[in-house]
C-alpha cells in the first residue's frame, strides 16, 4: 500500500514538465528557423546593394568622356537609378545611394517579417546591406596595376 502512496504523490508531475518545456521548445525553433531567415535576408540586402551600385555606376558622365576620356560618373542619375534599381526589385525596400565622380555607394534597409518569433513580440527582422561600385574602363588584369 506504501507503494501505491508513492506513486499517487507524483500525479501531474509530467504535466509541470510540459507546461515548462513546451514554450522552451518553441522559442529554440523560433530561433532556428527565423535565424535562417535572418542569415539569408542579410544575404538578400547585401546582393540588393551590390547590384544597385552597379546598375548606378553604369551611368557615366558620356560628355566627359568623349571629351577628356574620363571615366566620371553622372552623379544625379546615378543616385536615381540605383534607388530605382532597389524600389523595382524589392518594393518597401529603403534606399540611401551617394556618389562621387568615380563611385557610387548604397545603403538598403530590408523588413523580413517573422514565423515563430512574432510569437513573443518580434514580429520582424531588420537587415541592412551596403555596398559600393567604381567607374572602370576595360579590364584589369594583375600586370595593368602600377
Amino acid at each position: 500500500m506504501s507503494r501505491l502512496r508513492h506513486l499517487a504523490s507524483e500525479d501531474g508531475s509530467i504535466s509541470i514538465m510540459i507546461v515548462l518545456l513546451v514554450p522552451a521548445m518553441f522559442a529554440c525553433a523560433g530561433l532556428v528557423w527565423d535565424g535562417g531567415r535572418a542569415i539569408t535576408a542579410r544575404q538578400h540586402a547585401a546582393d540588393l546593394a551590390e547590384q544597385a551600385a552597379r546598375a548606378g555606376v553604369n551611368d557615366l558622365n558620356l560628355s566627359a568622356l568623349r571629351d577628356h576620356g574620363s571615366d566620371t560618373i553622372d552623379m544625379p542619375r546615378a543616385i536615381t537609378d540605383a534607388c530605382h534599381y532597389v524600389t523595382v526589385t524589392a518594393p518597401g525596400t529603403s534606399c540611401t545611394a551617394t556618389a562621387t565622380t568615380t563611385t557610387v555607394t548604397v545603403h538598403v534597409t530590408t523588413h523580413t517579417p517573422t514565423a515563430l518569433l512574432g510569437l513573443i513580440g518580434m514580429s520582424s527582422l531588420t537587415t541592412h546591406g551596403y555596398a559600393t561600385a567604381s567607374a572602370v574602363r576595360g579590364v584589369i588584369t594583375g600586370e595593368d596595376q602600377p
